[in-house]
């Protein structure tokens, strides 16, 4: 993305104190691995109470009203892992709690979320404190990170959000001063959230799904929420959501054209064989059998395999041609005896017992499972391309 003029300018998003919750209020400022708890537990809160708002900005890629409550998976997943650790090197804590996220996560923002975290760690591993320009290495494997976990990744989404919050950190770490300083990092925060806010009015524009709906992208929302808990972690100015009633399609359900075309691209409905056992290597189970409905929106998959990567990009290949929204990415950060590493994959596809049979055949499956995509209630059926 294009770095803004008006960054340094604009006037930055300050979060006020908010005493409506009990979670929203900081509590002083904390460091090292109490403030990545701390983070934590406040993206959690945070997503808790914005959740039905995530969820109805859920147009892209598929309308099934669930991205906030898969992020709020991921984040109670990465909670959970640093409460169980005694470490306090910030890059084990984020590779822990990245790796234990992935491996539960659902949909593509709960995945890419889980990605996200992961990247973190590595830049971080024997810092005990994070510093702006930590911070800023940081976000350079996140980034790059969640682009490559995508088959077909797409400006609009969170990609686009997190690639503005990088170059705005990235700017202030080489303004600042004192780089290494706690006062650089608490100076630059309101101006990373609202360069985030900026690229999330901006998702609006660069989908067509989400111009037609008059919304913005759920899952950069999602994560503007995540970055104002973390505002709140290192500034201890208590979180407010108040200019997120601004975005378009926040407070009101989105428009009757939201739905553009969600229909998978591969393959018509119609195509899908019959279904079979769920954890069967040959049949799988068909979305159909999962809910007991027709299976119109076919299903997605979220499974745990064991592969080379040589296997796993082999993988990837089939399953770009079985559905969308394709995600492979390694769960551990090192190779097993054997040179094989746990991948976490995501796809959207209408073929789910071709789908199965095609993931059990590639490794040691570790889970699996297949769930209907159906239409959100309020949205309407999908249409065709023109």
């Amino acid at each position: 993305m294009q770095h803004r003029d008006e960054r340094s300018s604009r006037p930055p998003l300050r979060p006020q104190p908010d005493h409506a919750r009990a979670g929203s209020s900081a509590r002083g400022k904390v460091k090292g691995a109490a403030a990545v708890h701390r983070w934590f537990l406040l993206a959690e809160s945070a997503l808790e109470r914005n959740v039905e708002q995530l969820n109805r900005l859920n147009v892209f890629p598929i309308p099934d009203s669930d991205t906030g409550e898969n992020m709020l998976a991921t984040i109670r997943a990465c909670r959970a892992s640093v409460e169980a650790s005694s470490t306090q090197d910030l890059g084990e804590l984020f590779a822990a709690a990245g790796s234990r996220a992935m491996s539960e996560a659902y949909g593509n923002s709960g995945t890419l979320l889980a990605v996200l975290i992961s990247g973190l760690a590595e830049p971080l591993h024997g810092q005990q404190r994070l510093t702006i320009s930590g911070f800023s290495h940081a976000l350079e494997r996140a980034k790059v990170r969640s682009w490559s976990a995508l088959t077909d990744p797409v400006a609009g989404t969170m990609l686009s959000v997190l690639d503005a919050v990088h170059s705005e950190v990235h700017h202030r770490a080489l303004q600042a001063e004192e780089p290494e300083s706690r006062a650089a990092l608490e100076a630059a925060m309101p101006y990373v959230v609202s360069r985030a806010f900026l690229a999330v009015q901006a998702t609006r524009e660069q989908l067509p799904a989400l111009q037609r709906a008059n919304v913005v992208d759920s899952g950069g929302a999602g994560l503007l929420v995540v970055l104002i808990a973390l505002h709140s972690t290192i500034t201890g100015i208590a979180m407010d959501f108040a200019p997120l009633q601004s975005l378009p399609g926040w407070q009101q359900p989105p428009e009757g054209e939201r739905t553009g075309d969600h229909r998978l691209r591969h393959r018509d409905a119609a195509d899908q064989q019959p279904g079979g056992q769920q954890s069967g290597p040959d049949a799988g189970s068909s979305a159909e059998r999962l809910t007991g409905t027709p299976a119109l929106d076919g299903a997605e998959v979220m499974c745990t395999v064991r592969l080379d990567p040589l296997g796993a990009a082999s993988l990837r290949h089939q399953l770009d041609d079985l559905g969308d929204s394709v995600i492979v990415t390694p769960i551990d950060a090192n190779p097993d005896a054997e040179g094989t590493y746990r991948w976490r994959i995501h796809v959207h596809t209408l073929e789910e017992p071709r789908t199965s049979t095609t993931v059990h055949a590639a490794g040691p499956v570790e889970s699996y499972a297949a769930t209907a995509l159906h239409r959100s209630p309020a949205a309407p059926p999908a249409r065709d391309q023109e």
